[in-house]
């Protein structure tokens, strides 16, 4: 019996060593600076008391604010469009077919692109009278195609819904309506403001455009690559049977889900110390570059595998020029 209550207290010494072993303290600290005002270019000494495990600081600037430290959801105020394009004449002689060419966007397509009937299916708003050049005014030069400033998309998006942008061949008859033309595409891009400025939202490198047919045993030559999309017919010297057949090739880009609100992830902090009982820097020493009023924010913690203690103190500083 001795032997056994010897192992119950024991067992009760080593449990409560161990709790107080994960027992988590909240952490002293607190920050000063000699000046609350400084110039830009000039560094910064925070000075650090207290016994903290971690230490880091929120600078008040764009990307570590620590009021966005749980994400930074930015309003789009406009959408542009900006491209550059060419035309050429496939072979023959005789009138040139017109209307081959459309651009338009989509904001119920399903995303599906192994399918026409997804395409056909969706609502799709042709906007190629918008374009600065059309299909009258095209070269075999590579110029730009939208106004100057871009082609406003801001009234085509719609709340909570992604916006898809399309380029469509409309291929015919030539006996009926004349001969093809070839369409080549360029500097794709699409920008949204925000209010820090203006916001790449896609370009021919991350738009993942997919090329749909609306009969794929048709040999067409439309491509989309990173450096140009094509929108080609199929070889009619090769193929001559194809002059006479009617069809359908169209370039769609991904959802762009990002025409209403940004999402820019939380801001980030600069780690200063970590991973010791005991502060490690008694100072941090930091250069702001920009004028103006920064709200900065150093978050001290003592942290294990059971949790964390955090502490946040926020000093307010001047950068003058």
């Amino acid at each position: 019996m001795k032997f056994i209550k010897y192992k119950l207290i024991i067992g009760l010494f080593l449990l409560a060593s161990c709790s107080k072993e994960l027992e988590i303290t909240t952490p002293e600290f607190d920050v000063t600076t000699e000046f609350s005002t400084y110039k830009k270019g000039d560094p910064v000494t925070f000075k650090f008391t207290g016994n903290p495990q971690l230490i880091s600081v929120y600078t008040g600037e764009v990307g570590k604010d620590y009021a966005f430290k749980d994400g930074r959801l930015m309003d789009v105020s406009d959408v542009k469009l900006s491209f550059n394009s060419s035309v050429t004449d496939e072979p023959g002689t005789g009138t040139k077919q017109l209307g081959m060419f459309s651009l338009l966007v989509s904001t119920d397509f399903n995303g599906d692109y192994s399918n026409y009937s997804s395409v056909q299916s969706a609502t799709w708003t042709d906007i190629t009278n918008r374009l600065a050049k059309q299909e009258a005014a095209t070269t075999t030069a590579i110029t730009v195609a939208t106004p100057v400033g871009g082609l406003d998309l801001t009234d085509l998006r719609v709340a909570g819904k992604p916006l898809y942008i399309a380029f469509k061949y409309n291929i015919r008859e030539q006996s009926k309506y004349g001969i093809w033309r070839t369409w080549r595409f360029q500097a794709f891009q699409v920008t949204g403001q925000i209010s820090s400025g203006s916001q790449v939202l896609g370009n021919m490198t991350n738009s993942a455009f997919r090329v749909v047919q609306k009969n794929p045993e048709i040999p067409s030559r439309t491509t989309a690559t990173t450096a140009a999309l094509t929108l080609m017919p199929a070889d009619a010297v090769a193929f001559p049977e194809t002059k006479e057949m009617p069809t359908e090739s169209w370039i769609i880009t991904r959802a762009f889900k990002n025409v209403n609100k940004i999402d820019f992830g939380p801001d980030l902090t600069i780690p200063i110390q970590g991973g010791t009982s005991a502060v490690e820097k008694k100072d941090f020493t930091y250069t702001f570059t920009s004028a103006g009023t920064y709200k900065v924010f150093f978050v001290a913690s003592n942290a294990n595998s059971e949790g964390q203690q955090d502490v946040v103190k926020q000093l307010n500083l001047t950068i003058t020029d």
